[in-house]
């Protein structure tokens, strides 16, 4: 009984005692990791701050997020970047104190998200220019550098980095951005150019910097990194030109504007041998290829370049296929009644599509809807309209289904016009392609195909004065031909371009 008492007494005494501040909680355990950072910046001379610096790195390392959002709310990021100032002129010479530094911010960032978010956005502008120069002094130095510092600055910045924040909400925006901006157009290494390119790809990330960030100085910067000689340089460089035209209002000026510089820029990084870099510049293409006025712009620039270089994405074995399709898409989303037939001249582009159309995969069906869409637009008086034709003989005999059904839809919208089907009569193979289409499995290429070679055969019996069923008689059914026949007589087809709607595509959530 006695003890009983004594344990509850002794209870008792515990709770009033932290009620009044005898004994520490958790509250008072955070203070106390901010006030062996304090310690640090008091220390008497080199040696008793390193000793103190390595017992506040100790309290850091522990796993408990909430914890780490305390610490960061509290100011340990400005005191750690305070220490790292004071080591500023003598990197080498405190190598141990500077990686002890950067142990710290790495555990202090294991904080949520928010924190994180909050933290780039009061101390990141400090921190990164105090990185990012640590990193131009080890980089610098080569084998004398600073490995691990090296290595551990370019992880904390790597961290920053996934922080998406507006510009609005940066402390000291103008000097960051200006700092970045001197280290692309100045002296500085590889390294730090990139992780300053990075820097600003993921600021043009977010949606209320898009336009802001579009702008002279940035601009010019961007386009020198997109001929830099170092790859990643040119990685980061397309994916910020990708972020910006992600923006409506960015989309013209990236076409029209400055002298099509950007076109250029994104053409060549189009022909990059990174994947990952030809992935972010065919995307920033597809994206300002939405705009009517850009269209005509984008086919009609160097005479072709633009097609050129769709094609060459289009067709490469080295890029990935959803690469590879979403360039042919972009081709197809380029083609409208102003553009067809410039589109059409282009030496490579019918064959290179009625090719791909003929593989068994999803660029099969996307270069078939291309060739559809060209055919919506070109007529019998092109130049390259006997081309359309042979390319179209050549999708008759591909194994896909879906490619086989634009390939009818492509021979309806041709055999809409008298001129046109006079070309198809007379074009060598066509009507024994037709033929192969109206003997296929599927009913709807069976029934498409049918109705234009009713088509056709009308015309035929029309000028050699004999029945239709002598013209169709290489078809299996006179009955089926008949009745093909009837249904086109009786709905006859105009040109209409309302099929062209299918291509309208919203290439910011394509890819």
């Amino acid at each position: 009984m006695w003890v009983e008492v004594q344990i509850s007494f002794r209870r008792e005494i515990n709770q009033r005692a932290r009620i009044i501040g005898y004994i520490p909680m958790e509250r008072q355990k955070v203070k106390t990791r901010i006030s062996k950072l304090l310690d640090v910046t008091r220390g008497a001379n080199d040696s008793d701050r390193l000793r103190k610096l390595i017992t506040a790195a100790q309290s850091f390392d522990h796993s408990d997020s909430r914890a780490h959002d305390r610490d960061v709310k509290d100011g340990a990021v400005v005191l750690v970047c305070s220490i790292l100032r004071s080591c500023s002129p003598f990197f080498i010479a405190r190598s141990k104190e500077i990686q002890l530094c950067l142990m710290i911010l790495m555990r202090l960032y294991r904080c949520s998200e928010e924190r994180l978010c909050a933290s780039f956005c009061t101390d990141g502008a400090t921190l990164i220019l105090d990185l990012l120069e640590l990193i131009e002094i080890n980089y610098r130095l080569g084998k004398k550098g600073d490995a691990k510092s090296l290595v551990l600055a370019q992880h904390i910045i790597g961290v920053l980095c996934q922080a998406r924040a507006p510009l609005s909400m940066i402390k000291r925006q103008e000097e960051l951005l200006s700092s970045l901006v001197g280290n692309i157009l100045g002296a500085t290494g590889r390294l730090v150019m990139h992780l300053s390119m990075k820097i600003i790809a993921c600021l043009s990330e977010h949606s209320q910097n898009k336009e802001s960030m579009f702008k002279a100085g940035l601009l010019e910067t961007i386009l020198v990194g997109s001929v830099h000689m170092y790859q990643p340089v040119r990685e980061e460089s397309a994916r910020i030109i990708m972020n910006l035209a992600l923006e409506y209002k960015n989309k013209t000026d990236l076409v029209q504007g400055h002298n099509q510089y950007w076109l250029d820029a994104i053409l060549a990084l189009i022909r990059d041998s990174c994947v990952s870099t030809k992935a972010y510049a065919i995307q920033a293409l597809g994206c300002v290829a939405t705009i009517p006025e850009n269209k005509v712009v984008l086919a009609q620039h160097k005479n072709g370049a633009v097609v050129d270089a769709l094609l060459q994405s289009a067709s490469s074995r080295v890029v990935s296929s959803q690469v590879s399709i979403n360039a042919t898409k972009i081709m197809a989303n380029l083609v409208t009644n102003a553009t067809a037939s410039h589109i059409s001249r282009h030496p490579r582009i019918l064959v290179i599509l009625s090719s791909l159309a003929c593989r068994d995969d999803k660029l099969a069906v996307a270069a078939a809807m291309a060739v559809k869409k060209i055919a919506t637009h070109l007529r019998s008086s092109d130049l390259s309209h006997p081309k359309l034709l042979q390319a179209l003989n050549t999708m008759s005999y591909s194994r896909s289904t879906e490619v086989l059904k634009w390939t009818v839809k492509a021979y309806c919208e041709q055999a809409s016009f008298p001129r046109d089907r006079v070309k198809m009569i007379a074009q060598k193979g066509l009507l024994t392609s037709l033929t192969v289409l109206s003997a296929n499995e599927n009913e709807f290429v069976i029934k498409h195909s049918r109705e234009v070679l009713s088509a056709l055969a009308s015309d035929v019996a029309n000028a050699k004065n004999i029945g239709v069923e002598k013209v169709l008689r290489c078809v299996s059914s006179t009955k089926e031909c008949q009745d093909a026949l009837d249904s086109c007589k009786n709905q006859l087809r105009y040109y209409s371009p309302s099929s062209v709607a299918l291509f309208h595509f919203d290439f910011s959530g394509l890819f």
